[in-house]
């Protein structure tokens, strides 16, 4: 018979995620597994769980995001965007570069991904106990969206990066094509190429984009699907795709920028910019990313990541850009804190519009191409939002620079750095760097999944 404790774990994440009253809660879990396997409410409440893991603090509720901008910064000195106040060991690590194997945080981000991917694998395999062809197409799109956003964490946290013009065949992770449903079995696997992961993440991309329709509430869209493919194809250096598919959401989503720039941060409700964003409420728990960023009187801890003036001097215009002002002082400690997370059960935003305009002009320029508009138009359009100067000429520099003030503090630090072979510059005056393809910027694959998977490789520097 099959295994239920994985199944039943889904279906009590998503039950308490979707009840409107905490005191309604029924033991579900008892729930036989052949049941739930063989019912359209036991389907759709896996595909329900899987969104529930994907808000989990561990992951998209946060902590993938601290993590991607921890480990693009170096507690040696004030060099680098951001300094970690906090206390917890598992993130010190990460903004030290010296990760452990068994690090929690790594731990549950791997862990964390691959329960999406398996609830994920288990709606596609048991989708035909939907009633309506509709549902059920929109269903396996959502799942495969879902897949692709895990992998896409996993391949760019656990691997060294994707380099264009590159076979790319050093490690990246295990490809899970089917659900399991016996954990009892023996699950040991190697993993796939760096190569083959990003082609099943662009695969299940165009097959979401493929199923999805173009409004989906909440949930992700078929623009949504091609917004992430566009960052996909942005962490290949695939520029021509990447603009193709960012320019076709700015074009046909339907979406716009919010007036002003406070408006794309801290709401309960997806606003005009959101493409995607992580749905959190006071039953499925904190937005982990506010704990982290946020003074006590905003949902924090007080600070454990204050801006340092290394970020704030790459703005050129101070006065008047909002964003260079986007902050406040915590009156208790005296830390610099982005205004960005005030919001405790606030959404978290995993895609916006504003990275759209900013992929569209980078890869416009870099091909001398004006597909939807120039890279001028692009990013002053960003700057007027911020109330910024508009630039009269563009470099790459520029436009690489823009990026971070626009996007700084969600996440995409590391991630840039690794994608435009960048380094930390640990001293400040280039004497020592960490390369972008260097091993401690890469996570290991954690101890429970060594100690547990005869076949599997561990990542350089991390022992065997």
């Amino acid at each position: 018979m099959k295994s239920y404790k994985f199944i039943l774990f889904i279906l009590f994440t998503a039950f308490i995620s979707s009840c409107e009253n905490e005191l309604e809660i029924e033991p579900r879990q008892n729930q036989d597994s052949q049941i739930t396997l063989s019912t359209e409410t036991g389907i759709i409440n896996i595909l329900n769980g899987a969104y529930a893991i994907a808000a989990d603090a561990d992951v998209f509720g946060g902590r993938s995001l601290v993590s991607g901008d921890l480990m693009a910064q170096t507690g040696v000195t004030s060099t680098t965007d951001l300094r970690w106040r906090g206390t917890y060991a598992e993130f010190r690590q990460m903004y030290t570069k010296s990760v452990l194997v068994d690090n929690a945080f790594v731990r549950q981000i791997y862990a964390r991904n691959y329960e999406i991917i398996n609830a994920a694998n288990t709606v596609i395999e048991n989708v035909d106990k939907v009633s309506s062809e509709e549902k059920r197409t929109t269903m396996v799109a959502e799942a495969n969206f879902l897949k692709s956003l895990a992998y896409f964490d996993l391949v760019r946290f656990f691997a060294l990066p994707y380099e264009a013009g590159k076979q790319n065949t050093q490690l990246g992770v295990i490809i899970r094509p089917k659900a399991i449903y016996d954990f009892n079995t023996d699950l040991s696997a190697e993993r796939s190429s760096v190569e083959e992961v990003y082609a099943l993440i662009i695969k299940q991309l165009n097959d979401a984009y493929a199923g999805l329709p173009a409004e989906n509430s909440f949930y992700p869209d078929k623009y949504a699907a091609k917004a992430l493919l566009a960052r996909v194809y942005l962490q290949q250096q695939n520029y021509a795709a990447a603009r193709d598919a960012a320019s076709e959401v700015i074009e046909d989503s339907g979406r716009a920028l919010s007036t002003n720039y406070a408006n794309a941060f801290n709401h309960d409700e997806n606003q005009s910019e959101d493409i995607f964003a992580i749905q959190i409420t006071k039953q499925t728990g904190e937005n982990e990313i506010v704990v982290m960023y946020a003074s006590e009187g905003n949902g924090g801890r007080g600070g454990d990541i204050e801006l340092r003036g290394t970020y704030l001097n790459k703005f050129d215009d101070p006065d008047n850009d909002v964003r260079a002002n986007f902050n406040y002082v915590n009156e208790d400690n005296g830390r610099l804190l982005t205004s960005k997370y005030t919001n405790q059960y606030g959404d978290v935003g995993i895609i916006r519009l504003a990275e759209m305009y900013l992929i569209r002009a980078e890869t416009n320029f870099r091909l001398g191409t004006a597909v939807g508009d120039t890279a001028l138009n692009d990013i002053n359009l960003i700057r007027d939002r911020a109330n910024a100067v508009n630039f009269a000429v563009l470099t790459l520099p520029t436009i690489l620079r823009e990026r971070e003030l626009e996007l700084g503090m969600e996440g995409f630090a590391i991630h840039d750095l690794k994608r435009t072979k960048g380094s930390i510059d640990v001293n400040g005056n280039g004497s020592l760097l960490i390369p972008y393809n260097d091993p401690t910027l890469v996570f290991p694959i954690p101890l429970r999944e060594m100690d547990t998977n005869k076949k599997i490789t561990q990542n350089p520097g991390y022992g065997s």
